[in-house]
């Protein structure tokens, strides 16, 4: 098995933490761990925040991508619809045979 980086989360057009970071900053990363630390002074990032703006966000180019951005949650909670939580146990709720 390699470890890997496969996302972060929340993403940087969320407000995630990447947005922040800029070309030269240092960051570690631990594969064995799940981290990835960046070594920018926090009172530093904290100025980045006050005085740029968060990233653009792109326009969606399909309506599948604008419902995706809309209604999906981040990976870290789970990178589900949000609205299909509710939806949760209905093979239980429904009778086999409902057709």
């Amino acid at each position: 098995d390699s470890p890997s980086i496969l996302n972060a989360s929340p993403e940087s057009a969320a407000g995630g933490g990447l947005a922040w970071l800029q070309t030269g900053d240092v960051i570690r990363i631990d594969l064995n761990t799940g981290r990835c630390d960046a070594l920018v002074d926090e009172a530093e990032i904290a100025r980045r925040k006050q005085h740029l703006p968060a990233p653009p966000i792109p326009p969606s180019n399909t309506p599948w991508e604008e419902l995706y951005r809309e209604k999906t949650s981040q990976l870290a909670d789970g990178g589900v619809l949000e609205m299909a939580i509710k939806y949760r146990g209905t093979s239980q709720r429904t009778p086999r045979h409902n057709h």
